[in-house]
């Protein structure tokens, strides 16, 4: 309930970028919903649900198709909201923005910014939430109902599990009081790690997800906010349109004050208390229990449905295919598990003694920086310093070790790791920290370096290249590699004459991350498509057959592809013409333990 209004139209100019329903819907529509129709029907009235919502708000609002919106429309007023996608911003736009659901990720993921793609599964409610933060009071000073609800089970996962209480207070964002069948939009959440880990961000509420309690629902960085829920007005419970109001007028205050620093690193320090949680023989049997159980779930549905079949009734396409899916109890054995976790050169140490690996960790914990942007290594000269790399001390000592000639190349090492600064001589290095160490902040998600606050002065941007994540065509596919860790290819095999052929489409998947194979039906993963293209005298003969998935440990019903993915088919190439090619390959959406990336597509062709 609200206990005082702003009674009078905010004196804002509001811009609203959304879809108009007289364009047809676009086939990458940034809405998303494990309903079709929930799609279609806010694509026709979203747009006019936010225009009378903001119209009765604010002094002047306009709204545009984000087909016809470019930058400088923001020129001209206060403040907008990007409600629909595509759109490519300049990488120095300044001007207030508020990014709703799935365009954090992306508007921030090409231009660096801390909203990135963790999990576009955010539910209705919000938690872990900075109630005395300025969107929750002003101008509208909002009483947040709060309820204790249980804690979501993803939440229990990973290191911070054993330290979650089994139910946390919640505020409801989106109403929940929807009719059966119509579960609303759903919205995306950001990795917690690291997000405040810089001046001009900062973290206001998690949410209801299938992620950590680290999740970033609400946040902001620079002159853009996060708003992960996905409710326009007509959704939003009466508590959160007035939250949304306060928070376009807390926006407001960061015109011309963009972010200073640019997201490059997704695995942060946590990583390593995620890596000593997971070193465990009991977690790894724990895993066989759970795929076993998985496994004999299936086999029952299986049998429900099969049963359902033989006495005539009509199972449906997707049940159809959902029979024919094939179960193993096969898994890795605990010295391949160790080395998934640690690493061959680790597991050569260690062996299967766990506690060896934990002792390490643990010891070196404050001596690790990035190898890439999804993984850390070692630091041996922090190491050998024994000085914390995100302590300004260590930038200190190098200093002074240039000063007094002491190992110049392992300071000049460490100081080059640890800034974006170049200096050629001692002095220069010691008039840099002197001027500026009071100034100085640690930021692991932008690779690890010490950066000099200018937040909301010069403007300026850490310069390291931001993460970008890109659709692959057949040309730039190789190999999975951490960066990408699904290749797909595809082979024919064909039969005792040129006629049929049998078509393989393989993804191959880095150890330690999966695909998603069979879900329930109100989940918001997305699971493997198969696409298929084929060229003019071939068809298809028969189904198409998978390799086995698994069971996916702590999420019931769900089920993975790792290490690999196969579909095949049978195809008649009777009356194909000679130089034809098949266009073939899967979507699907690639995640490990604790991070996803974007839904991904790739495409291979094929000439017969």
């Amino acid at each position: 309930m609200q206990q005082a209004f702003a009674k009078e139209k905010i004196l804002l100019k509001v811009l609203y970028v959304g879809y108009k329903p007289e364009k047809p819907m676009p086939a990458d529509v940034v809405y998303y919903s494990t309903s079709a129709t929930v799609v279609a029907k806010m694509y026709q009235t979203r747009m006019a649900d936010f225009k009378a919502f903001l119209e009765s708000h604010f002094q002047e609002v306009k709204t545009v198709d984000v087909r016809d919106y470019t930058a400088e429309m923001s020129n001209g007023v206060d403040v907008t909201i990007m409600d629909a996608g595509p759109v490519k911003l300049p990488a120095d736009f300044s001007r207030p923005m508020i990014l709703m659901h799935a365009m954090a990720p992306n508007v921030g993921l090409p231009i660096g910014l801390k909203f990135d793609w963790y999990c576009q599964c955010l539910d209705d409610e919000a938690l872990n939430i900075k109630t005395t933060h300025a969107i929750f009071n002003a101008p509208n000073k909002v009483k947040l109902t709060m309820q204790n609800k249980p804690t979501p089970g993803s939440f229990f996962n990973g290191h911070q599990g054993a330290k979650t209480p089994k139910s946390m207070p919640m505020w409801q964002v989106v109403k929940g009081d929807l009719p059966a069948g119509q579960k609303y939009l759903i919205g995306m959440v950001s990795h917690g790690e690291g997000f405040e880990d810089s001046p001009d961000a900062e973290v206001i509420s998690g949410g209801v997800c299938l992620k950590n309690a680290e999740a970033v629902a609400l946040g902001r960085q620079g002159n853009y906010f996060m708003w992960g829920f996905s409710g326009s007005p007509d959704y939003m419970t009466n508590e959160a349109k007035d939250v949304f109001v306060n928070t376009v007028c807390y926006i407001k205050k960061y015109d011309h004050k963009p972010a200073i620093v640019k997201k490059v690193q997704i695995e942060t320090r946590t990583s390593i208390d995620e890596k000593i949680y997971r070193i465990s023989r009991a977690l790894y049997d724990k895993a066989i229990v759970s795929r076993k159980v998985g496994n004999e779930r299936l086999l029952k549905l299986q049998k429900e449905l099969r049963d359902k079949k033989d006495a005539g009734e009509d199972i449906g396409k997707g049940n159809e295919q959902f029979l024919k899916m094939p179960v193993t109890n096969a898994m890795e054995s605990f010295e391949d598990y160790l080395k998934t976790q640690a690493g061959d050169a680790l597991f050569a140490k260690f062996g299967t003694n766990t506690a060896l690996y934990h002792q390490y960790f643990r010891e070196n914990y404050e001596y690790f920086y990035p190898a890439n942007a999804y993984a850390l290594q070692l630091d041996a000269d922090a190491a050998q310093m024994k000085k914390s790399n995100r302590k300004p001390a260590i930038l200190e000592h190098c200093i002074t070790m240039l000063e007094r000639k002491q190992d110049e190349a392992m300071a000049r090492r460490v100081l080059l790791r640890y800034t974006n600064e170049s200096f050629a001589t001692a002095a220069e290095w010691r008039n840099w920290f002197n001027t500026n160490k009071q100034k100085l902040f640690f930021t692991e998600a932008a690779g690890f370096k010490f950066i000099v606050n200018t937040f909301g002065q010069s403007g300026q941007q850490n310069k390291s290249a931001s993460v970008s994540l890109t659709e692959k065509t057949s040309a730039q596919i190789t190999g999975s590699t951490i960066e990408d860790p699904v290749a797909v290819s595809a082979k024919l095999v064909y039969g005792q004459n040129t006629n049929t052929a049998r078509l393989y489409i393989d993804a191959a998947i880095l150890k330690g991350w999966h695909t998603y194979a069979l879900l329930p039906d109100d989940s918001p993963f997305i699971p493997v498509k198969v696409l298929l293209e084929l060229p003019e005298g071939v068809s298809i003969k028969g189904e198409w057959q998978s390799s086995p998935s698994v069971p996916f440990p702590g999420y019931e019903g769900v089920f993975i592809f790792d290490d690999k993915a196969t579909f095949s088919i049978e195809l008649s190439l009777v009356n194909v013409k000679p130089g034809s090619a098949i266009s073939c390959g899967m979507s699907y959406q690639t995640c490990d333990e604790n991070k996803c990336f974007p839904p991904g597509k790739k495409m291979v062709d094929i000439k017969i």
